[in-house]
């Protein structure tokens, strides 16, 4: 950036070369993510108004941005939230970044249950709250109980909650998976840890650094949440209940063997993601 006011779209592509030669993998979107934070604008603007002169002040607020994203900082904690679905949520170190991946979750289980009939819900390793709230959002006569081991991925699961009205339809529960649940639900869904211990010092700065290591640690082979999640499942669903789960790159045939070997199990499927890859597994209890 320069002393001399900007405009919008001078200032997007300065932000761009500067991240690009940063080696951020996203620096258009960013930039601009970056840009209608620190102009507390909407992309509406930016697009119908692109020679707008930046104030003084966002341009300083949009220089400090693009530094803290030039050093690895995510977008999503610099600006302090994230898209997700329909919902924009609060986005900090408490908990995991929504990706577009885990949208897959949503989807597949609207698609299934299309009929807006009361379900209940169960979120097992809730985190930000991000998977549970979409499905809230989209069916006004579901409630969930979302349950994680981390206080603070609960207490922003809650501000998340609140900002989108649906506090009185969810119940955060502090717990270890599936302990201490003793009623059955119509769907069960989880993005759990699924990366192995000692892969995730080689992840990128942005995963490394700021997610918490509670939500990517999956064990010595990245599977220790599954095995928890498969044992359990049986007596978490109604029958005919519908579960969803999220999981690596990679270890799609793994996963479908371990719920193979669950008798109860039935309807089972893994579903690609918009890249391509195999992303989930979904199935019905009998």
């Amino acid at each position: 950036m320069t002393d001399t006011p900007l405009t919008l779209v001078k200032a997007w592509t300065a932000a761009r070369k500067r991240l690009e030669a940063a080696g951020i993998d996203t620096p258009v979107i960013d930039a601009r993510i970056l840009l209608l934070a620190a102009a507390e604008i909407d992309r509406a603007v930016l697009i119908g108004d692109p020679h707008r002169v930046l104030s003084p002040e966002a341009q300083a607020r949009f220089d400090a941005y693009v530094a803290r994203r030039e050093a690895r900082e995510p977008a999503a904690h610099i600006v302090g939230k994230k898209g997700f679905w329909t919902l924009d949520l609060i986005s900090d170190r408490r908990g995991l970044v929504p990706r577009p991946e885990t949208e897959v979750i949503v989807d597949i289980i609207l698609k299934a249950h299309a009929v807006d009939v009361p379900n209940r819900i169960l979120d097992l390793g809730v985190g930000s709250g991000a998977i549970l709230l979409a499905l809230l959002a989209e069916r006004p006569s579901w409630t969930g109980v979302g349950v994680d081991q981390s206080e603070e991925a609960l207490e922003l699961a809650r501000e998340n909650a609140a900002l989108h009205g649906l506090s009185a339809r969810l119940d955060l529960r502090q717990g270890d998976w599936h302990h201490g649940i003793d009623e059955r639900f119509d769907i069960v869904v989880s993005n759990p840890p699924y990366i192995p211990s000692d892969v995730i010092e080689t992840l990128q700065e942005e995963v490394r650094l700021h997610d918490p290591r509670l939500a990517l640690d999956g064990g010595s082979d990245g599977l220790d949440p599954y095995r928890t999640l498969f044992e359990a499942l049986p007596g978490l669903l109604k029958p005919e209940g519908l579960f969803a789960f999220e999981f690596g790159i990679d270890q799609a045939n793994v996963i479908m063997a371990m719920a193979q070997a669950v008798p109860e199990l039935t309807n089972l499927r893994v579903i690609k993601d918009l890249s391509n890859i195999d992303r989930v597994i979904m199935g019905t209890r009998l």
